[in-house]
């Protein structure tokens, strides 16, 4: 959303779009990795060979779906972090953030300081008073 400096809501953009913007980040890394390890699974990409094992390693339903709670929990990132952007849906901009430190895949200690970041941007009033 851009809005001139003379809007009311410009503060509070100023504030939101910089966690935003990384949780989005932390979003895509997210479905990378997710698509990273099924390639790695079905044997498309090489492996060091106690990680494939790992993997491949797992009961047969476990590694699958993994991945795809992953790529949900990229998505739902991803969505929370757009509608950031715009100010809107306050409730699924939170549940973004805190989908970011979901411990699906390692990327959660990336998700989380950039997730603690937008939800204590978020408890802000003059913040959360301009969502809609």
């Amino acid at each position: 959303m851009n809005v001139p400096r003379s809007d009311p809501r410009w503060p509070a953009l100023r504030r939101l779009r910089p966690p935003a913007f990384m949780l989005m980040n932390v979003g895509v890394i997210t479905i990378a990795y997710a698509l990273v390890m099924a390639a790695v699974m079905r044997g498309w990409l090489p492996a060091p060979a106690d990680f494939a094992t790992s993997l491949r390693g797992q009961t047969e339903w476990e590694a699958p779906l993994k991945m795809i709670v992953s790529i949900l929990a990229g998505l739902l990132t991803i969505v929370g972090a757009w509608s950031a952007f715009g100010l809107r849906r306050w409730g699924l901009v939170v549940v973004g953030a805190v989908t970011a430190i979901t411990p699906v895949t390692p990327v959660c200690f990336l998700g989380f300081p950039f997730a603690l970041w937008t939800l204590w941007v978020l408890s802000m009033p003059e913040v959360r008073q301009h969502f809609t």
